[in-house]
């Protein structure tokens, strides 16, 4: 299952700094700090939206690993301890081939909260203007190792300040960023926690604290044969676990699709298909959330949303509360709507549930939100229409910044051959910002969006803009 960010990448290649231990940390590697699951120097290999990665520093018993993982290189500097500068200089030597009109990412190994498209931006931004594009550190000063340089520009700058008999070091990297001349250097704010680094044991608890789990939406075709579908759900299932994942999203629906016959699912194959759901988040560690239909006792069905982890008791399931008796289509007449909302915690983030057509109606998101979820989960079989796509994109953004929640949506991938009426999917996953900014969104293919959560974005965003203190309730007519 292919992955696709919301905006094409414009880098060739990224310099990772990992310079070894901290005297300030007691001696420890701050790269190798354990953030949310996953070293601080993993999360900044997994962020760096480039094929090719340079790591300068030791491998550590990690190496290997994180190399075939994330396509990477391990090198060190020379001579040894030498200094960032130093550092820096010989993981732009490994680019000698490189254009120098190419951009490459100058990232440290120790922050642990940069975001990929974040990244994606700031080469962007670098290739636009011709600039040197730098992060803002939380302080408001310049990220000097978050950064996109134009390759040409950082060899002639290292150069410049060269020891007269070569070298660079204990040569700082102010001086690097000395070389700039005026309208060289363009800044961006930090959104978040991402412009921090883990220097000192109280940035590190910072850190820590804002570090959420890791969410994989997975965007999949939906087959009206359920053995195949199980087959899909399976790789999907899998690859979140690979690309170290603590929860991954299905699309409602995912038992059987629209357009079938719902109840005779419900009955024959939902106690199979959370069987196999469980036996999934057990055998990969984590939670699975997934579209299944219950049977009632009215002849109809639940529009169901499961949810299972390893060792859970008592299982969630979350039924739809909106139904979708609109736009020709008449889903009440099989489904029948649930009454309650369902929030959970993993991992220090307690999280909603919606489903669909709830996405209409921003009192449940508020009421959510209230109950304390910083992030919703919204699995999709979003109808195909005209303006629909437009549709989905403005409500996942409005019901964000309604709640100043984290969205996370998975839909189902758009079936290419399918001319039926009923809700197939359309794509367009996404993962939408508490102050409703898209960060990331899939085409209409199957596909795979990763989400590393930021609590402290969200803590940001309530206090800028309170609307859930706020919140009024007003009298019905």
């Amino acid at each position: 299952m292919s992955r696709e960010h919301h905006e094409r990448t414009a880098t060739v290649a990224a310099v990772i700094l990992a310079g070894g231990a901290s005297s300030r940390l007691g001696g420890t590697d701050k790269t190798r700090l354990p953030i949310a699951g996953a070293s601080a120097l993993e999360r900044v290999l997994r962020a760096a939206p480039v094929g090719r990665r340079i790591v300068v520093g030791p491998s550590g018993e990690d190496g290997d690993a994180l190399a075939e993982r994330h396509g990477a290189r391990f090198v060190l500097e020379d001579p040894p301890r030498s200094g960032p500068l130093a550092a820096l200089a010989r993981g732009v030597a490994e680019f000698s081939e490189g254009a120098d009109g190419e951009t490459v990412l100058v990232l440290g190994g120790d922050m642990p909260m940069l975001r990929p498209e974040t990244l994606t931006r700031l080469a962007a931004r670098s290739v636009e203007r011709g600039t040197v594009t730098a992060l803002e550190s939380s302080d408001g000063t310049v990220q000097f190792l978050g950064a996109a340089w134009p390759l040409g520009r950082l060899r002639a700058a290292l150069a410049a300040i060269a020891h007269p008999g070569g070298g660079w070091a204990d040569l700082s990297l102010r001086r690097l960023y000395g070389q700039l001349g005026e309208g060289e250097l363009v800044t961006l704010p930090p959104t978040g926690a991402e412009g921090a680094d883990i220097d000192t044991p109280d940035a590190l608890a910072q850190v820590r604290r804002a570090a959420g789990p890791r969410i994989a939406l997975a965007q999949i075709a939906v087959s009206e044969d359920v053995e195949e579908t199980f087959g899909i759900v399976r790789d999907a299932v899998a690859e979140a676990a690979e690309e170290g994942a603590h929860l991954v999203l299905l699309p409602e629906a995912t038992l059987t699709p629209f357009g079938t016959d719902l109840r005779a699912a419900a009955l024959a194959h939902h106690e199979r298909f959370a069987q196999l759901v469980q036996e999934l988040a057990e055998r990969h560690e984590l939670v699975v959330v997934a579209g299944s239909f219950t049977p009632t006792d009215d002849g109809r069905v639940h529009n169901t949303v499961i949810v299972r982890g390893p060792g859970w008791d008592p299982h969630l399931d979350y039924r739809k509360i909106h139904l979708f008796d609109a736009f020709g289509a008449d889903e009440s007449r099989t489904v029948a709507p649930g009454t309650e909302l369902v929030t959970f915690e993993l991992e220090g983030t307690r999280f909603g549930i919606a489903t669909c057509y709830d996405v209409r109606f921003p009192e449940q998101f508020t009421a959510l939100a209230e109950r304390g979820a910083q992030a919703i989960l919204l699995p999709l079989a979003w109808k195909e229409g005209p303006g629909k796509r437009e549709q989905l994109q403005l409500l996942l953004r409005a019901r964000a910044l309604d709640a100043t929640v984290a969205l996370l949506a998975a839909d189902q991938a758009s079936p290419p051959d399918y001319t039926g009426d009923a809700a197939r999917g359309i794509g367009r996953s996404a993962a939408v910002g508490p102050l409703g900014a898209i960060r990331q969104e899939l085409g209409p293919e199957p596909g795979m969006l990763l989400v590393d959560l930021d609590l402290e974005e969200i803590e940001a965003a309530r206090a800028a803009l309170p609307v859930l203190r706020h919140h009024v309730e007003l009298p019905r007519a």
